[in-house]
């Protein structure tokens, strides 16, 4: 069984669209289920149809590193660069989902692979008192709440993402054994 399985992300919204008890509540959830689907296989141009003309996105939770990015331009521009490095391959554990007639929440975890290379360039040279290595794979784990709001046709406006925590303090290393078969290094 794989330790991170990205395309397991979108199931248990795809679970629940079907079962809202509204039109409306039903089309906003569909919308995350695809917004997610699309983002994690990196199919731009149907991600991009999941949002409005003027998307506007806030990642709160990293201190310093706190971020906006504001209007399409600068949201194409932030997925493109996410899929260029593959990014994109995190898969998030939906562990609680509310839904109101003009957002989804979804709560869980993020769990995401990156190599010892990459840790390294960020700084991070040891994990649990081991020294990194640039082929060491490791796997990442963050709480994280989104906050997806709606407009009046369906379409997301854009997303709050809230870590609890930094993705390194729940860090492990792992073997290509514990990726899924359609997983690219």
């Amino acid at each position: 069984m794989p330790k991170i399985n990205p395309h397991a992300s979108w199931l248990p919204l795809e679970a629940a669209w079907r079962d809202q008890p509204t039109e409306r509540r039903s089309t906003l959830v569909k919308a995350v289920r695809d917004h997610m689907e699309h983002e994690i296989r990196g199919d731009l141009e149907p991600l991009m149809d999941t949002l409005t003309d003027q998307p506007i996105y806030h990642f709160w939770g990293q201190g310093e590193n706190n971020m906006v990015i504001e209007g399409r331009d600068a949201v194409r521009a932030f997925y493109s660069g996410m899929f260029s490095t593959g990014g994109n391959q995190f898969e998030v554990v939906v562990e609680n989902l509310m839904v109101a007639d003009d957002h989804v929440i979804t709560e869980g975890q993020v769990k995401q692979v990156r190599s010892g290379e990459d840790l390294c360039a960020m700084g991070v040279v040891e994990l649990g008192g081991d020294s990194l290595k640039d082929d060491d794979l490791v796997l990442t784990c963050a709480q994280l709440v989104t906050i997806w709001p709606g407009d009046d046709d369906g379409k997301l406006i854009g997303e709050d993402i809230y870590f609890a925590e930094s993705p390194l303090a729940n860090a492990a290393k792992i073997s290509h054994d514990d990726l899924p078969d359609y997983y690219v290094l």
